[in-house]
């Protein structure tokens, strides 16, 4: 059962008994898969300590395309949360609910000031979520803007594969987490299965060959030639 303790957060064993037997009173909230959670503009009352499924942090561009910042896992905390709670400023972005749903621990505004007066092992873990998260989002800012589609196509297969080297998700869902169309997407995932790099099914990619898909994830490809070699049945792109 998800619940806010030191299993999920190991700071919480270094808090005073009382403000530890607080915190683990606190209620769980979950979530049904992709629910909408927050919305730009909502205010927002405290911070949110994740503890099952995830989050999706994202923002929508003027196309009306959405693009993900940020996901946050068991452990973790959604830092744009506490800045605006902090702030007592409107939420920049939107925040849905993970594919498998999401659980988390809300410590409300007033009780998250007082800790971070009193607690330096609740303050540390803020200031480090922060800073980490803070040097995340650079990487993604520089990744957009000198990354080449297909390597940062490449990239996302790499990091979200399982122990079998599958990726369960769809054109559409990859083209939002990477902020960028549908249509774009298919052809990358084209190209990688063109070169055996990668088998596609129906909203689930097979990695065949993780050596050369890190390569594919690093180096920038020329433009693009037409005649490309369409993929067969079995590797047309995941819809």
């Amino acid at each position: 059962m998800a619940r806010f303790d030191a299993a999920h957060f190991p700071f919480l064993a270094r808090l005073r008994d009382a403000t530890q037997r607080e915190l683990e009173a606190l209620p769980t909230t979950r979530t049904r898969p992709r629910q909408r959670l927050l919305k730009r503009g909502d205010p927002v009352d405290g911070a949110y300590f994740i503890v099952g499924g995830s989050l999706r942090v994202y923002y929508i561009t003027d196309e009306g395309r959405e693009a993900t910042l940020y996901n946050v896992e068991p452990g973790g905390t959604c830092i744009l949360a506490l800045t605006s709670s902090f702030n007592e400023a409107p939420y920049p972005a939107w925040v849905d609910a993970g594919a498998a749903g999401g659980a988390f621990v809300r410590v409300p505004s007033a009780s998250f000031r007082r800790l971070i007066d009193a607690e330096p092992a609740f303050r540390d873990f803020m200031f480090g979520a922060m800073a980490g998260r803070i040097f995340e989002l650079m990487r993604t800012l520089e990744e957009i803007a000198t990354t080449q589609i297909e390597q940062r196509v490449a990239r996302y297969l790499l990091t979200r594969k399982g122990d079998d080297d599958r990726v369960t998700a769809s054109q559409t869902e990859i083209a939002s987490e990477l902020g960028t169309a549908r249509e774009v997407v298919f052809r990358a995932l084209r190209s990688l299965a063109a070169r055996g790099l990668i088998e596609t099914g129906r909203a689930s990619i097979h990695v065949l060959n993780a050596v050369e898909l890190k390569q594919a994830a690093t180096t920038r490809t020329s433009t693009r030639r037409e005649g490309v070699a369409r993929p067969s049945k079995r590797n047309r792109p995941a819809t």
